[in-house]
């Protein structure tokens, strides 16, 4: 009884309402010092202002802009491929999930060959922009932000590292399309300065493991 006690007027301090902490004139005396009968009297009241709605336990509404809704294409288990490879060979597996009542899409890469890597991804409407934060087995840690337009999402990648022998840094991005419900294509650029143009430095097709619904 007393462990529950504890553990409720914890929380209720933690939780409570500017209205609930007027209500408190007094702080209640300390539970090791309460007989049974107190620290039911004191659990009742509690209870008390949690049903009157002093305290108010309820969850976000989530993100249901359209704006959160531009990256589910890519939700979904997938294989991946090489593109534009005939008869190409899956090179790893994506599991792409919705988290945190649709505000949160968590990527989980498993490449057959070489390390594995989560991203977490996510609209903020502060500067209505998507962004995603790469880690993976190696330790490195890299930030992308960008836009869906024209069907495309596109991200950029933040603080670029230096190029060849010391060269300024080189602008990177990746892309996603989805191509159908079930192929989304996937490619990397950097930009060459040279030709004021992006060149493809990677690309990959996913396509739906059978059996796995969009979400």
């Amino acid at each position: 009884m007393k462990r529950f006690a504890i553990f409720l007027l914890a929380s209720a301090a933690f939780t409570a309402t500017p209205a609930l902490a007027q209500q408190q004139a007094q702080q209640p005396p300390a539970v090791e010092r309460m007989s049974r009968q107190d620290l039911r009297d004191e659990v009742t009241r509690l209870r008390g202002y949690v049903n009157n709605g002093a305290v108010q336990p309820s969850r976000p509404t989530g993100c249901v802009a359209a704006e959160n809704r531009q990256f589910d294409f890519w939700v979904g288990e997938w294989d991946v491929s090489p593109t534009g490879v005939q008869n190409p060979m899956t090179i790893g597996e994506n599991t792409i999930s919705l988290h945190e009542q649709g505000c949160v899409i968590m990527e989980y890469w498993r490449p057959f060959a070489g390390p594995h890597g989560h991203s977490i991804n996510s609209y903020d409407a502060t500067d209505q922009k998507w962004h995603q934060t790469w880690a993976d087995a190696t330790g490195r840690r890299t930030e992308y932000g960008g836009t869906f337009q024209d069907g495309v999402m596109r991200l950029d990648m933040e603080n670029p590292p230096p190029g060849p022998n010391g060269a300024a840094p080189q602008r990177q991005r990746m892309n996603f399309q989805a191509l159908d419900a079930n192929t989304v294509r996937q490619w990397g650029e950097t930009f060459d300065p040279a030709t004021n143009a992006w060149t493809v430095t990677w690309d990959l097709t996913y396509r739906r493991r059978p059996g796995t619904a969009l979400h």
